[in-house]
């Protein structure tokens, strides 16, 4: 299967050669008369790479070292992932991709650590891209950890807009630099995972995994996704939601 990176306009005349043109601009022309509100012919997203998954070493024809991306692209879901050749890929993602296969697995079970030794933090840390809590989403973030620390549940609710998901983000980032790598399980309605999952990336380093799709997706996510690629034993290090 082939990305639609590898698309191309093509004329008229080009088309003609495929017997079964006739149906498919027919299908087209139905479908867009269904949509009004169709600005563009083509989204840009399915050629913004969102994710790499893995990679593949091999040799060409003439014995040239090639290297392939297993790429998950943006508003496409895991089943239409394909292969790509490391020169069509945005160098960021593939150093983020390297600096994600770098991390080690925790071998060792980490134990939350005891009541005492919880202390209220006064200022907010540096998140990653810069980012601080506002001192009402601090006194919210202190009070989820107090409760985390003596082992009780409880329940963030206050008014909407004032930051519950940056809040309960900022804590499980919290208690994975304390070295109790998860895995976490967010559950969320489905019109906020892409809220949940944005605010991930931009406030801190942990790897989130939206597992979410058809039968074909959720298997392509079990397979590259959720676990350390070990020779010897697999191990989670992921954010679920």
């Amino acid at each position: 299967m082939h990305s639609y990176l590898h698309c191309q306009w093509a004329s008229v005349e080009q088309l003609d050669k495929d017997k079964r043109i006739q149906q498919k601009v027919k299908r087209f022309k139905a479908k867009q008369g269904q949509n009004k509100f169709l600005s563009e012919l083509f989204n840009p997203d399915y050629v913004e790479v969102d994710r790499i998954m893995d990679f593949s070493r091999s040799t060409d024809d003439n014995g040239e070292p090639v290297t392939h991306y297993l790429v998950k692209w943006c508003s496409l879901p895991y089943e239409d992932s394909t292969w790509e050749l490391k020169q069509d890929i945005d160098q960021a993602k593939i150093e983020e991709f390297e600096k994600l296969m770098s991390r080690e697995p925790q071998m060792e079970r980490v134990e939350r650590p005891p009541a005492d030794d919880w202390k209220k933090s006064e200022n907010s840390r540096e998140y990653k891209n810069n980012n601080k809590l506002r001192e009402y989403q601090l006194e919210g973030v202190n009070w989820l950890l107090f409760n985390w620390y003596n082992t009780r549940n409880c329940i963030l609710a206050d008014e909407m807009g004032l930051g519950k998901t940056i809040q309960s983000i900022t804590f499980l980032y919290e208690i994975y630099l304390k070295g109790i790598h998860g895995p976490f399980l967010v559950i969320a309605p489905l019109s906020t995972i892409p809220n949940w999952e944005r605010e991930f990336r931009t406030w801190t380093e942990l790897n989130v995994v939206v597992y979410h799709g058809s039968q074909a997706s959720r298997r392509t996510i079990q397979l590259y996704e959720m676990y350390f690629k070990d020779p010897q034993v697999l191990f989670w290090n992921f954010v679920k939601l």
